[in-house]
């Protein structure tokens, strides 16, 4: 599905998605490096005995250099938000708006209460778009100049 083609809500749950399956990877590995750690000792005098040293260590910086591999390919096909601050609101290459302070998708840009401005839940606050004189700008002038 194309990011473009996504609405506010389908991009908040794939976020969302995303964020949970990091979190699932990181408690599985904690997991399994703390067992490891248990039964490394067991294993490890049956594992001399009948392997050679030379073997343990070529395996050892085998699966060393693996894990580097995959690492790297992890990092650099990690696709990092990039964002654009104009007039006080970020923006992505969609020319979604992001909130400022938490930077996550923010939408409904409408008159509040308190001001005119793109309202974000968990901060609770409203940002309006202004300019560097702190004249109001409208959201289409804002995207129309991204």
């Amino acid at each position: 599905m194309e990011s473009e083609n996504m609405s506010f809500g389908e991009k908040v749950k794939e976020s969302i998605v995303n964020r949970a399956a990091e979190g699932l990877a990181v408690s599985v590995s904690v997991i399994l490096i703390w067992v490891v750690s248990k039964i490394a000792p067991a294993i490890m005098p049956a594992l001399e005995s009948n392997l050679s040293k030379q073997l343990l260590l070529s395996l050892f910086l085998a699966s060393l250099a693996l894990n580097i591999v995959f690492v790297v390919l992890f990092w650099t096909t990690r696709k990092k938000a990039e964002f654009k601050l104009k007039y006080g609101i970020y923006w992505d290459a969609n020319k979604n708006p992001h909130c400022p302070n938490c930077k996550i998708p923010i939408a409904g840009y409408a008159e509040y209460q308190t001001g005119t401005g793109y309202y974000c839940k968990p901060c609770k606050k409203i940002f309006p778009l202004q300019d560097s004189a702190g004249n109001d700008v409208p959201p289409s002038q804002a995207v129309g100049e991204l």
